[in-house]
């Protein structure tokens, strides 16, 4: 009878922990949410916060210097399939606007030999209105609250967030080209 008891009272403890641990998990990822969504809502109506970072081929630049051009501030890496597969639609959706749209692509690899492997397939990522950054620390993917890859953050003029996107998309359809000639105030 008392190993029933004490297994009881076993049951009873593991039990009483995995509530404790589920419903305080639980709590915790709602208190982020309303942090997160402020930041959000903050990035809307403020803008971005600035940064300054350096690109693969050694380049500082501040966000900041690109005020007045559609920014599309874009977190990937190259294990990344989902990632892999919207960089030939993003590339040419630069392309096609010639300067008025800059691409960061911040990339969230461990180490820096295989973002270099990764553009051997994608050379036209070394474009002037592409800067491709390699977060080491993860330094931005946190500043900018990125939780799953590939995460896009679209920028107006004045680098207001305007846009978030979480997953692959194609860069390059009638919709993404009239969305990026509104935001550049284009008329087709």
């Amino acid at each position: 009878m008392k190993q029933h008891l004490k297994a009881l009272a076993l049951v009873i403890i593991v039990g009483a922990l995995g509530y404790w641990a589920f419903n305080h998990y639980m709590l915790s990822r709602v208190s982020e949410s309303p942090s997160n969504l402020t930041s959000i809502e903050k990035m809307e109506t403020e803008g971005v916060p600035n940064f300054t970072a350096k690109s693969l081929d050694g380049q500082s630049f501040d966000l900041n210097q690109m005020k007045g051009k559609v920014v599309i501030l874009n977190f990937w890496a190259s294990w990344c399939g989902p990632c892999v597969e919207e960089v030939p639609s993003l590339i040419k959706l630069i392309k096609e606007y010639k300067g008025d749209i800059q691409l960061i692509a911040v990339s969230g690899d461990s180490n820096e030999q295989d973002i270099h492997v990764f553009l051997k397939s994608f050379p036209e990522l070394k474009a002037e209105n592409i800067k491709i950054v390699y977060d080491q620390d993860r330094s931005l993917m946190k500043m900018f609250d990125v939780s799953r890859l590939p995460e896009s953050l679209v920028l107006n003029k004045e680098q207001k967030l305007v846009k978030k996107l979480v997953g692959s998309i194609d860069w390059h359809t009638k919709d993404s080209v009239e969305y990026m000639d509104t935001l550049l105030g284009k008329k087709k």
